[in-house]
């Protein structure tokens, strides 16, 4: 088994190592005494026959099914390189992927082991992201789709929807002021002890930035492009929809929806949330960093 801390998260892994990747390395530990998550891999296509009487509830590529203890992912079109079944057991915190094919299969040797296991670590990273993102629903806490820099030993997180120029934010400060990126494509948002502190990640999106740091929020930033630079505090109601979209955390029933919702309210409640209209221009940074050193967080 292998372990690794993630937002100061315990995760107890117990597969072939082969099939984790190596971003996950940076985030390795000692054996914790209780891990806070367990991720368990299987190379085994399970016996599902529920899905020939009950269609489940359709998410994407994937169906749902809800028992007493356990949901269910199935996943009907995935064959040999890939997830069939994934058992998520204690809200969230014990995950069971059965993978379609095994490493010593007639297909795998056919197919190549090194693109098979290629395939197979990008497949179970990605689910493991989605895994962990809902997990964190559980845990007074929330994923946050952003590019974050460290800015006087706060977290300045600028958050956007795609192509919007969040990683090119990050990239201005961190050329101009000398910033660290925490994390160049998301962040776990986490409350402990009423203080608000976020994470940088492995799943960092194609930056390949991120670090394994713990840094108190200083201030969300939602972009917006614009031709002149201007900064302002939006309305409640407006911090609720920036922050409430901007979360990989999903909403498959009405319990994650309501932890959704609480996260969302505490985040807008506890700390500073701006609204910036900018250019591409450097001098973007200096007019929200004048409005940053106007705040008590910096």
């Amino acid at each position: 088994m292998k372990n690794y801390k993630i937002a100061d998260f315990i995760i107890e892994y117990d597969g072939d190592s082969d099939y984790m990747n190596k971003r996950f390395d940076d985030f390795a530990c000692e054996k914790a005494e209780k891990p806070d998550v367990t991720l368990k891999i299987v190379e085994k296509k399970p016996f599902f026959p529920r899905f020939l009487w009950d269609k489940g509830t359709k998410m994407g590529i994937f169906r749902v099914y809800y028992d007493r203890d356990c949901i269910y992912q199935y996943f009907p079109n995935q064959h040999h390189s890939g997830v069939r079944l994934v058992e998520i057991r204690n809200d969230f915190h014990d995950f069971t992927y059965y993978l379609c094919d095994r490493k010593d299969s007639s297909y795998v040797r056919h197919y190549g082991l090194e693109e098979y296991i290629g395939r197979m670590q990008g497949v179970v990273f990605n689910l493991f992201q989605e895994s962990f993102f809902n997990m964190l629903l559980f845990e007074n806490a929330m994923s946050i789709h952003s590019a974050s820099v460290i800015y006087k030993e706060k977290a300045l997180i600028f958050s956007a929807s795609s192509g919007t120029g969040k990683s090119t934010q990050a990239e201005k400060w961190q050329r101009l002021l000398g910033c660290e990126v925490l994390d160049g494509d998301v962040t776990a948002c986490r409350e402990i002890d009423g203080k608000y502190y976020v994470y940088g990640l492995p799943w960092c999106g194609s930056s390949g930035m991120y670090l394994n740091r713990k840094v108190e929020v200083g201030a969300f930033v939602f972009l917006k492009q614009a031709k002149e630079n201007t900064v302002r505090v939006p309305s409640d109601m407006e911090k609720i929809g920036y922050v409430f979209s901007s979360t990989f955390s999903e909403s498959w029933n009405d319990l994650m929806n309501r932890k959704r919702s609480e996260m969302t309210g505490k985040i807008i409640e506890n700390t500073d949330i701006y609204e910036f209209s900018c250019n591409l221009e450097d001098e973007s940074v200096e007019v929200l960093r004048r409005k940053l050193e106007q705040s008590q967080n910096y």
